[in-house]
């Protein structure tokens, strides 16, 4: 059994370098603001885009936005973020 007491490397190198874990992973980390505005960091890409759905390749999953009037207003290789008016994010 596992020494609860003991971090893993991953955790003691998250908090030597102040960052989160999801991120060392290689895990997007999604920040939804209000209905207007989804942040994804740490994609890997997109998959599909279209003014009422956009899908956004997360690695280990995929991450479905929804909503009306959808565009992608800014994107680089670690991050990207959506605009318009959100109604769902989804997970698969």
């Amino acid at each position: 059994m596992k020494d609860p007491t003991k971090k893993s490397l991953l955790e003691r190198t998250a908090e030597a370098f102040a960052l989160p874990a999801d991120l060392l992973a290689g895990l997007p980390c999604v920040r939804v603001v209000g209905n207007e505005e989804v942040y994804v960091q740490n994609h890997r890409g997109i998959l599909a885009y279209g003014e009422e759905e956009i899908i956004i390749n997360g690695g280990r999953q995929l991450i479905r936005v929804l909503g009306q009037g959808l565009r992608l207003s800014g994107m680089t290789p670690a991050d990207l973020t959506i605009t318009g008016t959100i109604r769902a994010v989804e997970l698969e």
